[in-house]
This record gives C-alpha cells, structure tokens and sequence, in this order.
C-alpha cells in the first residue's frame, strides 16, 4: 500500500518506519504524505494504543530531500512541500505527532537532521542507538529551525535550545541523553526490543486514562493552576465512568492485574 514508509500493527502499538534507506530516509512529498495517512490511522484505529515511529538502514530521517526540492524548482515547478499549508497536518507532520492522542515512541536509529529532529522531538518518549545522531541544521541551509524550535525549549530549556538551534553542530546520543533530550540509550541491536518493552508497559495502563493525561500534560503549559484543576476535574469525572476505570478498582480489590479494554 505505502511505497516509502512500513505499516504494522502489534500488541497493540502501530510501527511506522520511514522506508528510504538509500536516502537515509529523507523526506519528500510521497513520505509525507504517506506519514500523514498512517498518523491518521493510529489516531483513529482503536486496536493502535501506542505509535512507535524508527527508520530503515542507518537514518531515522536526514531531513527534506534536498535533492527532490531542487529538481522540482529547476522544472518550474515551485517547493512542492513548502507550498502546502504550513500547519495543515497532512502536510506538517510533527504537529500531527504532538497533536495524536496517543504516546508517541520515537526510535531513533541513526543519522536524524533538520525535519527528522521535528519528528523526534515532538514525540512523548526518545528511545536512541548508539550509533544515532542528530544535527538541527536549519539554519546552515537558510530555513529557521521549524518544529525544532517549539518542541527544543520544553525538552532541555532555552539556553540549550539556543545552542542547537542557531549553532546547527551535530551532537550524538550520549550528548542526546545529558542534555535530557533523550529518555534512553540502548545498543543499536536492542533499539526495537527496548521502543516494544516501552510500548507494552504504557499499554499495560489504562489507554483512555493514558491519552488524557498525554492531553492534560501538553495543555499544562498555556494555563493557570485553576485552569488546569478545572480541565483534570473534568476529565477524571469522565474516566470514572469508562469501563476500563471500574476493570482497574475490580483489578485492585481482587488483587489480580487489570484487563483494559480502551473502553
């Protein structure tokens, strides 16, 4: 069906795999596209509680296809990726992953520069190999940082942000982990077993529980304490009303593990 990404679904979790390995999987139209169309799956497929997104061969994403973009300007044709909307999320695909109701896993493989930092970043968890690196080289090819630029500063602060952002210098995982960008570093062999054990602990929760608390934590940011007491009341009054809410206190009273059923 898709012809630049991979799609599957198991325990529970949504794969998606960026599937341009000769190119270390830089984004063109068609991957973009196809990443919108299996974003949209994940949010609306009620099997997929948890999305883990990696790459194929030795990138999780280099960035645009630069390549792609300066044919299609040479033809006459315009950016073929710029001139879409810019937060239309079918286009502008980090959003969509901040924006999924559900956990996002980032498996970061290897070489992650300019739009594959968006992806990254806007994820919930950062699971990275050894062998990965990243570089938010916007700035080198005349564009500002994108997504980078929001995603950076509630992850390790502004002063760091700064310096990722408008130096453009690669750093590697390990730099990744101190700086508090990412959660874990893993041997590059063990990268999919450690994003699947991820993937199965958030499942074994509550997975509407799981998504309001995923949607409380990215709204905590724009609102006052009262807001945020407001909004939680309102949600934890819906949740004790889910099945899955009554599953989780027979769970506890019978001293046995809860069967959730995202209902």
């Amino acid at each position: 069906m898709y012809t630049t990404i991979l799609w599957e679904v198991r325990e529970h979790t949504g794969i998606l795999t960026l599937n341009r390995p000769d190119r270390l999987n830089a984004l063109d139209t068609e991957m973009r596209e196809e990443i919108a169309d299996a974003v949209h799956k994940a949010e609306y497929d009620p099997e997929v509680w948890t999305l883990i997104v990696t790459g194929a061969g030795r990138g999780f994403c280099s960035g645009a296809d630069l390549k792609a973009r300066a044919q299609a300007e040479s033809a006459g044709g315009g950016n073929s990726i710029t001139t879409q909307p810019m937060f239309d999320v079918q286009y502008y695909y980090p959003i969509a992953f901040g924006e999924l109701s559900k956990p996002v896993i980032a498996a970061v493989n290897g070489v992650t520069r300019g739009a594959g930092n968006n992806m990254a970043f806007s994820a919930d968890f950062r699971i990275a190999s050894e062998q990965a690196n990243f570089g938010c080289n916007f700035v080198e090819r005349g564009l500002m940082a994108e997504a980078s630029a929001y995603y950076l500063p509630r992850l390790v602060g502004m002063a760091i942000a700064t310096e990722i952002c408008l130096l453009g210098e690669p750093f590697d995982a390990a730099q990744a982990k101190a700086w508090g960008i990412v959660n874990k570093v893993v041997p590059h062999d063990k990268l999919m077993d450690e994003a699947m054990a991820l993937a199965r602990k958030i499942n074994s929760k509550a997975p509407i529980a799981v998504r309001m608390t995923k949607q409380a934590l990215h709204r905590a940011h724009d609102q006052s304490a009262e807001q945020f007491l407001d909004m939680q009341n309102t949600m934890n009054t819906k949740l004790r009303y889910t099945a899955d809410a009554k599953e989780a206190l027979a769970a506890f009273i019978e001293k046995r593990p809860a069967k959730f059923q995202n209902k």
